[in-house]
């Protein structure tokens, strides 16, 4: 696989809410993602707090 086809993976299991998944996927081709591995960090990091401005939201409604 290509990184960017790697990124897009990890991003399509994020959206299905797949979390552990996509940090097991991460893993797996940590090798394969070279730099992009960081890359892919961020998005499960970006993904976590959108996830925690969500829920701040729904308590202060």
């Amino acid at each position: 696989m290509e990184r960017e086809e790697l990124i897009k993976k990890v991003k399509e299991l994020l959206n299905e809410d797949n979390l552990e998944k996509a940090k097991t996927f991460i893993e797996d081709h940590k090798e394969e993602l070279g730099d992009y591995y960081d890359k892919a960090k961020n998005l499960l990091r970006s993904d976590k707090m959108d996830d925690l401005l969500g829920q701040f939201k729904k308590f202060f409604k």
